[in-house]
């Protein structure tokens, strides 16, 4: 969890933001450890009058990384744990998209109906863990406007449905929430395994994009020819390959929209010792290369020998000196 503060930016508003970094984590006002990283959010989803003040709704609210497209569906996900001491489980989760008209809420602490969530937990599935972290999911079609996300319980106290799940706790009608991992993604995002690779043997190379909230849990990796047994789950991972060619296929599931990339990754290259090269003044380009080799050079080199990782001479050729000589791989 970044950036995300109360949909008020000018005071706390009934929320909180835990992160390992301070030893009061996991013991704060709940027991609970992130669900990944280092932090999460808290805020106040329901404490009714006359135990509380009328004004005790928490909402949280953050940028998004960028407006939404018009006419595009969305994947929203974001993960809550009720906090130990509240005394009763609740249904009212959601997420409210919106522009800047979010600012001219002049009363934030408060239930907030008149603003319609795109993606709201079902009436009636009531959320109580207290230990686990449980998913709240949806999609929706974007207007193209939205500008910020903001989470909370935007029912009234009456709309609420609710049970008691700590009678100790009573006379207070509460449920704090903790809030961790949210997401908003296209669901018809391409997935992507990234370009294929080289890889001096013994050397790792990244493979696929950024790894990041929401978008890592989404991707799982696969080494062929086993499709049964994922090798990793994130939306980039680093590799080792063992064989000349590895191939390797993401699949990617948004909302339960499955997409595939593959990407193969060679093994090439033995390396260059940069001294010797630079007292000789040679240049290759491109490198790594696939198919042209480009050799430039100042010093009176009359043979060029080329060898793979194995040591064999794949390619021999005189050569005239100070001149740019380009290979190609001849393919048969």
């Amino acid at each position: 969890m970044k950036h995300w503060r109360s949909i008020d930016s000018t005071m706390s508003a009934n929320v909180a933001f835990y992160s390992t970094c301070f030893p009061n984590v996991p013991y704060s006002l709940t027991f609970q450890w992130p669900r990944t990283g280092n932090n999460f959010c808290y805020g106040a989803f329901l404490c009714q009058p006359p135990q509380c003040q009328p004004q005790n709704r928490g909402y949280l609210r953050n940028r998004l990384k960028a407006n939404l497209q018009s006419g595009k569906t969305y994947c929203v996900k974001f993960y809550v744990s009720i906090g130990n001491p509240s005394s009763y489980g609740i249904d009212g989760f959601a997420a409210h998209f919106s522009d800047n008209s979010l600012d001219t809420i002049t009363t934030c602490c408060v239930p907030l109906p008149y603003l319609v969530p795109q993606v709201q937990n079902p009436t009636g599935n009531i959320i109580s863990d207290t230990l686990n972290w449980t998913l709240v999911t949806g999609t929706f079609v974007a207007t193209g406007n939205e500008k910020f996300m903001v989470i909370g319980n935007f029912k009234t106290d009456a709309a609420t449905t609710k049970t008691l799940i700590l009678p100790s706790s009573l006379p207070f009608v509460a449920a704090d929430v903790g809030i961790d991992d949210v997401s908003c993604i296209d669901i018809n995002l391409p997935a992507f395994a990234g370009p294929d690779a080289f890889c001096i043997p013994g050397n790792s190379v990244y493979i696929g994009r950024p790894q990041d909230v929401g978008i890592d849990e989404a991707c799982m990796w696969f080494k062929l020819p086993n499709m049964t047994n994922a090798i990793d789950t994130a939306a980039g991972i680093w590799v080792t390959p063992t064989t000349p060619t590895s191939t390797y296929i993401v699949k990617q599931d948004i909302c339960g929209v499955i997409k595939y990339d593959t990407v193969v990754v060679y093994q090439s290259g033995v390396g260059f010792n940069d001294l010797q090269m630079y007292s000789d003044n040679i240049n290759l380009s491109p490198n790594p290369t696939s198919d042209n080799l480009n050799i430039s050079f100042t010093q009176g080199i009359s043979l060029v020998s080329i060898t793979n990782s194995l040591g064999q001479v794949i390619r021999q050729q005189d050569l005239d000196p100070k001149i740019i000589k380009s290979f190609c791989r001849h393919r048969t």
